[in-house]
């Protein structure tokens, strides 16, 4: 069984940040598709942007875990494997999840109206919730202990490292909505330089100027 001491293991409290997003995302995409008029494409189309991007950063999320996560802790926490492996199934459903509403999302865009996609999305946005309450209870004190902190940092940069150059600066925006004063201003200050300098100059803007566009707050 591997562990590390102290020094070596790794802030796991960002993953908590990030599964608000998922937790939040879905069930405000639901109501905001519920109320895009029938035939209004061009909300739709935002819409559909803004659903891309969350369903991809799930895909991004759970491909690295499986690549980068679930097999060390397979590996190293012994007494729990069959927790890791339950995660590892739960997964695969939420995958199922993704898959689904990737496929009404490509007949609502062009003609958006009625109420399958919304309840789809309120599903999607359900389904992942025992997971994330379980991974949080019980994987990340597995992390802190069974990998190192280079490790963990590994397995966030691949996750990260799907996303489009816009799509990052996307999920800066919404780690930073969802995030308490004290947890923003600890990932802002843990930013590469440069990524804190196209926040601040540009990323704010566009992030903005993204999110009234799914809300319909444009003026």
């Amino acid at each position: 069984m591997t562990s590390y001491s102290v020094d070596d293991r790794p802030d796991t409290h960002k993953m908590v940040v990030i599964h608000r997003i998922f937790r939040r995302g879905f069930a405000v995409l639901a109501d905001v598709a519920d109320r895009v008029p029938s035939g209004d494409t061009a909300r739709a189309r935002a819409v559909a942007a803004h659903a891309e991007f969350l369903l991809n950063g799930l895909h991004h999320h759970r491909a690295a875990e499986d690549t980068d996560l679930w097999p060390r802790l397979a590996e190293r926490a012994e007494p729990d494997a069959l927790l890791v492996a339950r995660m590892s199934d739960q997964q695969e459903a939420v995958a199922l999840h993704i898959a689904a509403i990737r496929r009404l999302f490509s007949r609502w865009r062009s003609a958006p109206g009625g109420p399958e996609l919304a309840d789809g999305l309120r599903g999607l946005g359900d389904a992942p919730d025992p997971h994330l309450d379980e991974e949080e209870a019980h994987i990340l004190p597995l992390a802190r202990i069974h990998v190192s902190a280079p490790e963990w940092q590994q397995f966030g940069d691949a996750a990260f490292a799907g996303f489009t150059n816009d799509a990052k600066l996307l999920a800066v925006g919404h780690m930073l909505d969802v995030a308490t004063a004290g947890e923003a201003a600890a990932f802002l200050r843990k930013l590469p330089l440069p990524v804190r300098l196209i926040w601040h100059l540009a990323g704010r803007r566009r992030y903005a100027r993204h999110m009234s566009a799914v809300l319909g707050t444009q003026r």
